[in-house]
């Protein structure tokens, strides 16, 4: 509401720079909102991929905000001049908090629509450009679905795809800060660094999914138990658990 009401009241590169603010606070509660939907599983799995990869990836993160900020700005004076200026009768006859609420709630709305609208076109034309098909937005891949709601944005450009089927690139793995952990009987593991709010992070790593060649499956965290080494091969696929996206 602060920035709101800054950029109600700024213009020029100061308004600017509040657009950039609003844009981001809103995108953070979006983002927000969406890990509190993944984590209470309300979505199918290919639901829950597919709306990922087009709106929350880091592709259009920062270029769409950037994109987006040029136009709230443009939204917000398109709004003042709309018929909205003209509803004091209104407010009168109702009730100037409700009008209140009306009227942030249409700023608030649009905003997020433009975020929205601009992510979506960004991660449209990118995956087009990159991989020339769509067909990844809907292609499942079995270490999205270990990962779940771990990861907060998706690699658009970590994927690649090798015999018709969706793979993370060795790169990516690293970034996400995944591991392998490889115990005494020779089984493989998926790790993560794994941190909380209020304690000092001292072994943090933990086991969340097996490896068995390039498939991945989920399993409960539990602390690691054995050597930890980078991944050195492509990982991902249909996986064991494909029935999840039918």
């Amino acid at each position: 509401m602060s920035d709101l009401f800054l950029l109600i009241t700024q213009e020029g590169l100061t308004g600017r720079i509040q657009s950039i603010s609003l844009g981001y606070n809103l995108a953070g509660i979006m983002s927000t909102l969406f890990e509190m939907v993944e984590s209470m599983n309300w979505m199918r799995e290919k639901t829950r991929c597919f709306v990922k990869r087009l709106l929350f990836n880091y592709e259009t993160a920062l270029v769409g905000e950037l994109l987006t900020a040029s136009l709230i700005q443009f939204y917000l004076t398109s709004l003042n001049r709309s018929s909205l200026r003209h509803t004091e009768a209104e407010a009168k006859a109702v009730s100037y908090y409700i009008m209140s609420l009306v009227g942030h709630g249409c700023i608030a709305l649009g905003c997020v629509f433009v975020i929205v609208c601009t992510r979506l076109i960004g991660s449209l034309a990118f995956i087009r450009w990159r991989y020339g098909s769509l067909a990844l937005l809907t292609k499942s891949c079995c270490v999205d679905t270990a990962l779940g709601s771990r990861a907060k944005l998706i690699l658009l450009a970590g994927y690649v795809w090798e015999g018709g089927e969706l793979y993370y690139k060795v790169s990516p793995l690293k970034a996400f800060d995944i591991s392998k952990l490889t115990e005494e009987d020779g089984s493989e593991f998926l790790a993560y660094s794994k941190l909380h709010w209020f304690s000092i992070p001292r072994n943090s790593l933990v086991v969340f999914g097996t490896v068995s060649g390039t498939n991945v499956a989920s399993c409960d965290e539990r602390p690691c138990s054995g050597v930890v080494s980078d991944f050195e091969q492509v990982l991902g696929g249909i996986g064991i658990n494909s029935n999840i996206f039918k």
